[in-house]
């Protein structure tokens, strides 16, 4: 018997029971939809934090002191001696403050920046304007928020001009920043309300601490030079021992790679628990196949009584299981790209259709008919005749 023939005969078999054999690739298309599905949420996950990552700067580098040691010579100082830094702000944050405006008041994070700090992180203006320089170094009463601030308090007023009130203090509202979005813990970016460094140390705070500055630099490769210099002076500056962990530096890089291996690990993670669905289909066609050769055991005898070879009939049944898998990975994966395309439209993430996914799949789905139908097949094919002939 050549391979078309036994295709054809696997598809009559197949088609004289469809209820059941729908009901045995129901495993095979959970399985594989899962995978399928599973495998691209983990490289969408991959550009969606790459994305949120890219959003703390490119080339970029956060300075912190695990005693508050960092001063505004700090950054002047890294600002204007090193050729190869390309931005750097000062930041000092407070995680929780009161906006109000009219009856209306939200809780929101403060950050105290340089003009610098936006270019680092790239984030446009939805409208208005970034601080004058005369602001900054006068430390006036203006603010810029964030898109949910604007949404929150302003309603459906134009936020531009307007005065909120900030730890008792009135503030002018001078930009609104365009939409960043969330983080994966559901952090909101853009709940943030940002005014001039200064204006924070003299008119929130009282003190003149800083929290940290970012730097960032011109390209990747002046990146661990740019570091180790400025480790030297500061632990110069401020008499620290060389070997006192004293100044924490933390790069973009460094986060990006940190964010993709938990990203691809959870991947990894739910693709495996996804795969022993495959599993579960792999049994149910095995057992299907089982019946499947008690059923049809007068059947086998007659074939093998009119001169089909052994090798004829663990072929016929082993292609049998195989279109069996491989047509429920078919529509597995079709399932699989589907919901994974409506989850990606959810959450508004990238939709990154992989071949190399779907024909992998594909092939674990046939491998698991191969698997998982070759005992059966090689019962049947171990059918003595006469036996078979004589089965009730």
């Amino acid at each position: 018997m050549d391979f078309a023939n036994l295709l054809i005969t696997a598809l009559r078999a197949l088609a004289k029971n469809k209820v059941r054999s729908i009901l045995t690739s129901v495993g095979i298309v959970i399985g594989v939809s899962s995978v399928i599905v599973m495998i691209g949420i983990g490289q969408s996950a991959s550009i969606a934090v790459e994305e949120r990552v890219s959003t703390y700067g490119k080339n970029a580098m956060e300075i912190a002191s695990y005693h508050n040691l960092l001063t505004e010579n700090d950054s002047s100082y890294i600002k204007n001696n090193l050729p190869q830094v390309q931005y750097s702000s000062i930041i000092i944050t407070k995680s929780n403050i009161q906006i109000n405006y009219k009856d209306r008041a939200l809780m929101s994070a403060l950050y105290g920046v340089e003009n610098d700090y936006f270019k680092m992180k790239i984030w446009p203006l939805f409208s208005g304007r970034y601080f004058a320089d005369m602001e900054i170094e006068t430390h006036e009463r203006v603010v810029i928020i964030g898109s949910t601030v604007m949404r929150e308090i302003f309603l459906y007023e134009e936020p531009i001009g307007k005065i909120v009130i900030i730890n008792s203090v009135p503030f002018k509202v001078i930009g609104v920043l365009s939409e960043l979005g969330q983080s994966f813990g559901g952090k909101d970016f853009d709940n943030v309300v940002i005014m001039p460094y200064g204006t924070v140390q003299r008119k929130i705070e009282g003190n003149r601490k800083i929290d940290r500055i970012y730097v960032s630099v011109y390209s990747e490769q002046q990146l661990d030079e740019t570091i180790e210099y400025i480790q030297d002076y500061l632990h110069r500056v401020h008499r620290i021992p060389q070997d006192v962990n004293e100044f924490r530096i933390t790069t973009s890089k460094e986060r990006l790679e940190m964010a993709e291996y938990i990203s691809k690990t959870l991947a990894m993670l739910l693709a495996g628990i996804a795969s022993i669905s495959l599993f579960v289909g792999g049994v149910g066609i095995m057992n299907i196949m089982l019946v499947s050769v008690s059923e049809r055991t007068r059947e086998i005898g007659i074939r093998m009584a009119i001169g089909a070879k052994r090798r004829d009939i663990l072929s016929q049944f082993l292609i049998e299981s195989i279109t069996l898998s491989g047509l429920g990975g078919i529509i597995g994966i079709l399932l699989g790209l589907f919901f994974y395309y409506i989850i990606t439209y959810i959450v508004d993430w990238p939709y990154i259709f992989s071949f190399t996914s779907v024909i992998i799949s594909f092939l674990f789905s046939c491998a698991v008919g191969i698997f998982f139908g070759y005992y059966p097949a090689k019962k049947a094919s171990d059918l003595k005749p006469i036996e078979a002939l004589r089965y009730e």
